[in-house]
């Protein structure tokens, strides 16, 4: 290569000659030099977007399955919390009741029910009946593991699965409830008990071998009286079939005394009165004499020697329980006894006619000598407290100063509230002691809330 100024011969590597210093370029270096072709710069700008594109896709499908996983893991961190609680049903039956929780407006699908769920309070429950699960005779069987598989659907419709879970579900008891009598053992003093219950309808019931489905109406209610004797104890066997149940079984027992001499009461005589007197009728054996040991007017016995068929008039002295108590009695046989109680209550009108203005001092003193006393009783209730399922009040009746009674709650307002105002009507039945001292004590019939101060 020479240089075109001076002519010197020159390397190929000689950026300039060395002679006259003029700058040399190889062909490679000037050909690299020239523009690219149009065409050649197109193709390569479209590889290069192209690789973008493919990049910049890769990295948004990446981080769009990265979200939805992190979506699904929120969720399941979010709604897989769920309670699961034993129920019974409005119809009676035996149920489960699970409890999903969430935002509202989206919902849970449980697959095995085929049932969607709204969240609505930030809740969605899930109620069945547990016999849904069972053939229609399950005796052999004791329970069943269920799955439930449940899909949360979000208000936009997208739909993701929540982890499963299994419940043990046992086989449930035919429903019924025995409303009368409220005991499984009851003392009796009459030939005939009554027996109040509800099943489902369509249930078959069999008493003491006697199938009685045909008395269970519409509602699943059964009334029916039973034969109670002077044995002693009367056992009554109670058995209810329901499809999809178990067999249900109940025993009761009706006490009521062996008797030499037959003596009954009839089942219209109630145990409560709103008049200080009621009439008493029963049957004896023909022959047979009735004492009254309870108070009663001498001259409204009536005795039937040929029937049995007795009547008479008990009194009632005080409010509340009143013992009524009469025998028969027969040359030769041992005498027979009934005794039972009358719940006196008159209505409020009458009650509350001579009601005493509060005497707190003198209530205090001669609280025995004013026993059953009506009187009105203004104040506050400063404390409540329980003896069993009695209910007591502590009322301060003072204006100046305080003055504390105590009321046992009979009334019709069902309970008493701490800071409450009351005015009630109730009767003096003692003292009871509170805290620190003794305190008149009444039997509240009548109460209202007041606001007066």
């Amino acid at each position: 290569m020479k240089c075109p100024r001076c002519g010197s011969t020159l390397r190929p590597s000689m950026d300039e000659c060395p002679r006259c210093g003029l700058p040399l370029i190889s062909t490679d270096k000037a050909q690299m030099d020239q523009p690219l072709p149009v065409r050649t710069l197109i193709v390569r700008t479209l590889i290069v977007l192209l690789g973008i594109l493919i990049t910049a896709a890769l990295f948004t499908f990446a981080g769009v399955r990265v979200y939805y996983w992190r979506d699904a893991k929120r969720l399941e961190r979010d709604y897989v919390n769920h309670t699961i609680e034993l129920i019974t049903m409005d119809n009676g039956v035996q149920g489960h009741a699970i409890s999903f929780f969430g935002k509202d407006g989206d919902s849970v699908y449980i697959e095995e029910l085929g049932k969607s769920y709204q969240y609505i309070g930030g809740v969605a429950r899930v109620e069945f009946a547990d016999y849904i699960w069972f053939d229609s005779d399950p005796e052999d069987i004791e329970s069943a593991e269920l799955t439930i598989s449940p899909v949360h659907i979000s208000a936009a419709g997208r739909k993701t699965r929540l982890p499963a879970f299994t419940i043990n579900v046992p086989v449930p008891e035919a429903p019924v409830t025995i409303t009368s009598p409220t005991t499984d053992h009851v003392n009796v003093i009459t030939s005939l008990a009554t027996i109040n219950m509800n099943v489902v309808y369509g249930s078959q019931v069999i008493i003491n071998g006697e199938d009685v489905t045909s008395k269970v109406d519409r509602s699943g209610a059964l009334s029916l009286n039973v034969n109670v004797y002077p044995i002693g104890d009367n056992n009554i066997s109670i058995i209810v079939r329901t499809d999809h149940h178990k067999e249900a079984r109940r025993d009761l027992v009706f006490f009521r005394d062996e008797m030499e001499i037959n003596l009954e009461l009839a089942t219209s005589v109630g145990y409560t009165s709103t008049l200080n007197y009621m009439t008493i009728v029963g049957k004896t054996d023909p022959g047979a004499w009735i004492d009254v040991d309870s108070n009663y007017d001498p001259a409204s016995l009536v005795i039937d020697q040929q029937t049995g068929e007795f009547s008479f008039k008990a009194k009632f002295s005080s409010y509340g329980d009143n013992i009524v108590s009469f025998r028969a009695t027969m040359e030769g046989k041992r005498t027979s006894t009934i005794s039972f109680y009358v719940n006196y209550l008159p209505a409020k009108a009458e009650y509350s006619r001579n009601a005493w203005a509060m005497d707190y001092k003198q209530l205090r003193v001669i609280y025995e000598q004013w026993r059953g006393r009506v009187f009105l009783c203004n104040g506050k209730i400063v404390d409540v407290y329980y003896e069993g399922e009695k209910q007591f009040a502590v009322m301060d009746v003072g204006k100046e100063e305080q003055q504390l009674i105590i009321l046992e709650n009979q009334s019709d307002i069902g309970s008493f509230n701490v800071g409450g105002k009351y005015s009630v009507y109730a009767d003096v039945a003692g003292r009871l002691f509170y805290k620190d001292g003794y305190n008149p004590y009444l039997i509240g019939r009548y109460a209202t809330e007041t606001t007066d101060d």
